[in-house]
């Protein structure tokens, strides 16, 4: 419940006029950038022509600088006079985003993004955390903010909502603590607009004199019952609304009808600044700030947003580990070897992949035009990103000394997590057209080549799949491209990668001949190559040294543990369900069907098996209604095939079991759930969000009387995570955010695959939102001992999970460089580029700096409720190192032991920015 104030008498209220700019909503970005024009056109002209119109803040966004000059250029430097003078403000944020669909990593580089822009033209951004409009807030926002020396935030949905006091403080799951600015329930972030300006819409804006008192004597009643002092903050502006140019007049006769009361045009941060002077004793509000709206026009956290339009929350996820995961660390790596860093393609990778993360675009609830444009960023930062990872690995790999190779055949694998791979594998070896056994001739059975490791001994592995006659393309530096066939063989092994680092593996290959002219006897130079076995126990039973799975004839999965004895049964049930919702809320018709696949037929079979990697393919069809009905009451009477298949990988020795499921929807309306029965008696579970694991209980609260319902839908992404004292179970998933535990008797774990729907904001809605075709789903689960798994080890494999490995293919003899970077070629065949101890520390970035083209950071944060240790050692000598906060500047100096060895504390979730500085290259 929140603190009710005591009405008291406002002296001064702080006027800041600006307009919430969605870049893309209702309209495309390119109908909203025209009105922006606009919008600016006649800002700067009254900026010039009336002193009194003292300030108006660009949304807390700088993009809207770059959009608007991009027609406008010719205005520069009026436009940068005013921000300059302060007449203007523009940032922190880049784009104000969501703080849930994005990663923590995002979160800073936007703010980096932002602050970086901002001086770039000479001005300071807005050190208000402005976060007006936003789904909720996230439990580490406070200690971001802080990290850009940011100690304030204004926000909206996600608290109480009934009478809330206009400031509190909001403290981070770290104990960061903020100034909140809590705009109220009924008007948010246009409270001065819609008390003052809007009743005049229908009049021309020819605002009446008495009935412009009368309204702003009742909003000063209204928020005196909100105020914690004697001033108040009041927001002059909405949704793309351009200024008012009479705003000055207006105030006037305020100053002059409202005796006692100040109305001053004025910034959000000089408010800040009066508003510190007066604060006594405030409500405190803790952590993560998701609750459903009790009362408001718009004020509600929409929870269903997070699984909206579910492909753009995977393309995002993936170019967020491409970015994050691969390209900036490898390229990082591969500057430590000679190659320069790419700093200019990487952050305009980052910058399309930005654009993407405003509230509307990434939540999925605009028009389909726009998420058809976020289709174009995503490919845009992923073509980006790929191609200078792939750079990056083509430099490493091409300057592997020879005589590590042997003139042999290789491929190298590129681990990018923080733990070592120490488990089987997939690999796709580019062989040479018709010279391997797989592919020429499958009657023999095994192979004619060996892998060796980088020490030349033998490695057991398995062949799972051959593509013929596949074509590789390169350019080399200075030709014309080049392309040939190559059979694609793809092996499970016994993988050894050290972490943040890379390991050879070479392909002995025994030439075997077909019979020349006149013979009729086979040639071959060798014994075939077979390493023989199943992890198949029974007819539908596999065990694989750690657990035993069982299909069942529904398609459903019974898992054992073979280690601890924690068994669970059901797991994979599907659950269908209508949905006449839109991209912000699911809402279910009256008569909602709900189908099942716990009482179906599956057809059950064995894509491979064998003594590394098993894979199952289960199908099956559920028959569901094809869309709503035209009353939108319940379901349609006709009923179509939902085809679902999920493609199960289990390896050896490994808790980790991997999914795949591929729906082909033909189905309208509907909402698709996944489920996995625990059985682990808790009534508490953990997911996933940026820089958090946040607990949760099981047992909802009763928001009965809220006029938002709550489902127990909350955020994940990519963890879900349930633990007794003797049992727990974890779920992994690639872009699906929207999860659910189940007060039942089985502890549900529920994740929604995606959700169909017809409504458009303000449009006749369409097919965009149904997700018609072809879906793809990734994610697993594994059984974990409390006992001997942390929170820190979870979010470890889970990240491992969502990377995997990378792989490069070498042909013997020369290399053919595709740019223009070279060195010498004695690099090892293998090496790790950066070791790190500490069991709950986990690592969120190693890129280079952004003002300090010889310095690195390196970011982590502590997922543990206690203080951790651990250690950071870089492959290369550290000469300097520092502890910067988010924003990258100095805080701290830390101490190099032993030439390369950082020993860090970090205080409970708190994340750590270190700033290093490395020797010359080394001479390997």
């Amino acid at each position: 419940m929140t603190l009710q104030q005591q009405s008291k008498q406002l002296g001064k209220v702080f006027v800041v006029s600006h307009t919430h700019w969605d870049r893309e909503w209702y309209q495309d970005y390119q109908s909203f950038r025209t009105r922006l024009v606009y919008m600016m056109d006649e800002l700067l002209e009254r900026l010039r022509e009336d002193a009194s119109y003292r300030h108006f803040m660009l949304d807390g966004q700088t993009i809207m600088i770059e959009d608007y000059l991009q027609i406008r250029p010719e205005r520069k430097e009026e436009l940068l006079k005013h921000l300059r003078e302060g007449r203007l403000t523009a940032g922190p944020w880049y784009v104000m985003p969501d703080e849930f669909l994005v990663s923590g990593e995002s979160l800073v580089r936007n703010l980096l993004t932002g602050f970086r822009q901002s001086r770039q033209m000479g001005f300071e951004p807005m050190k208000s955390g402005y976060v007006n409009d936003i789904f909720g807030h996230n439990s580490q926002m406070p200690q971001i903010f802080q990290g850009f020396g940011i100690d304030n935030a204004v926000l909206f949905r996600g608290f109480y909502g009934n009478a809330d006091p206009a400031e509190l403080w909001w403290e981070g799951a770290d104990g960061s603590r903020l100034l909140g600015l809590k705009l109220d329930e009924d008007r948010s972030y246009s409270d001065f607009y819609f008390f003052l300006r809007w009743p005049f819409v229908d009049r021309g804006f020819q605002y009446e004199e008495e009935e412009l008192i009368e309204r702003a004597e009742a909003m000063l009643d209204y928020k005196a019952k909100r105020a914690t002092t004697d001033i108040a903050l009041s927001l002059d502006g909405c949704d793309h609304i351009e200024i008012e140019p009479n705003l000055g007049w207006m105030l006037g006769r305020l100053n002059e009808r409202t005796p006692g009361v100040a109305w001053a045009h004025s910034t959000i941060e000089d408010y800040v600044a009066a508003l510190r002077a007066r604060i006594g004793e405030l409500e405190v509000f803790k952590g993560e700030q998701r609750m459903p709206g009790y009362n408001g026009v718009n004020n509600m956290v929409l929870a269903n947003v997070l699984s909206s339009r579910v492909h753009l929350k995977q393309h995002n996820q993936h170019c967020e580990n491409l970015l994050t995961g691969w390209a900036e660390p490898w390229s990082s790596f591969a500057s430590r070897e000679g190659r320069p860093y790419p700093k200019a393609f990487l952050d305009q990778a980052w910058k399309h992949l930005l654009e993407n993360h405003p509230h509307d675009s990434i939540c999925g609830c605009s028009i389909t035009p726009v998420h058809e444009d976020m289709l174009y960023r995503f490919a845009q930062s992923r073509s980006l990103g790929e191609g200078m990872l792939t750079e990056a690995f083509n430099y490493v790999s091409g300057h592997i000394a020879e005589s590590a190779l042997e003139g042999r055949h290789a491929v190298v694998l590129f681990n990018s997590s923080q733990r070592p791979v120490d488990g089987v594998v997939q690999v796709e070896l580019e062989l040479p057209l018709n010279s391997a056994v797989p592919a020429i001739s499958p009657q023999i059975g095994g192979t004619n080549f060996r892998l060796l490791d980088s020490k030349g001994e033998a490695v057991p592995f398995q062949v799972v799949g051959v593509k013929k006659q596949s074509m590789r393309r390169w350019r080399p530096y200075r030709d014309i491209p080049r392309g040939e066939q190559v059979d694609r063989i793809t092996v499970a092994l016994k993988g050894d990668i050290p972490a943040f680092g890379y390991t050879t593996y070479t392909v002995d290959m025994q030439a075997s001949e077909l019979p020349g002219k006149g013979e009729y006897a086979f040639r071959r130079a060798a014994e075939p190559v077979r390493y023989v076995g199943s992890q198949q126990t029974a007819p539908n039973v596999w065990e694989n040294g750690k657990l035993r799975l069982e299909v069942a004839a529904n398609g459903t999965l019974s898992l054992r543990d073979l280690e601890t004895g924690y068994e669970t049964e059901g797991l994979l049930a599907l659950e269908d369900q209508a949905d006449i919702g839109d991209g912000w809320q699911y809402i279910a018709p009256v008569g909602n069907e709900t189908v099942s696949s716990t009482v179906g037929h599956a057809s059950v079979s064995i894509v491979h098996d064998g003594p590394l990697e098993t894979c199952l393919r289960l199908a099956l069809q559920l028959e569901v209604p094809e869309e709503i009905a035209s009353d939108r009451t319940k379901r349609s009477d006709k009923r179509i095939g939902l085809p679902v298949t999920t493609y199960i990988t289990l390896r050896k020795d490994d808790t980790v079991i991997r999914c795949r499921t591929v729906v082909d929807n033909g189905v309208r309306d509907h909402r698709l759930k996944l489920l996995f029965p625990t059985r682990v008696d808790s009534d508490r579970y953990y997911t996933g969000t940026p820089f958090d694991l946040v607990e949760r209980s099981v047992q909802l609260p009763d928001y009965s009387r809220h006029i938002e319902k709550d489902s127990g839908i909350v955020p994940s992404n990519g963890l879900l995570a349930i633990r007794s004292e003797r049992h727990g179970f974890a779920i992994y998933s690639k872009g699906l955010y929207e999860a659910q535990l189940r007060n039942d008797r089985t502890r549900t774990a529920a994740l929604t695959l995606y959700r169909s729907t017809r409504d458009e904001v303000m449009s006749d809605g369409g097919d965009g939102g149904q997700l018609l075709g072809r879906l793809e789903f990734e994610y697993a689960f594994r059984p974990f001992n409390p006992a001997d798994t942390s929170w820190g080890d979870l979010l470890a494999d889970q990240q491992q999970f969502s990377l995997g490995i990378r792989a490069v293919n070498r042909k013997p003899g020369p290399v053919a460089f595709e740019t223009l970077h070279r060195r010498d070629s004695n690099l090892p065949a293998r090496h790790a580029y950066l070791n790190l101890t500490g069991s709950d520390l986990i690592v969120s970035a190693c890129k280079r700096a952004e003002d300090d083209a010889d310095a690195w950071i390196i970011r982590l944060w502590n997922s543990a409720n206690n203080e951790s240790s651990g250690s950071i050692q870089p492959a290369d000598p550290v000469i300097k190192a520092e502890r910067t906060n988010l924003d990258e500047q100095t805080v701290g100096t830390i101490q190099v032991e032993q030439g390369n060895m950082l020993r860090i504390t970090a205080k409970p979730k708190e994340i750590v920015t270190l700033k290093l500085w490395f020797g010359l290259n080394r001479e390997r």
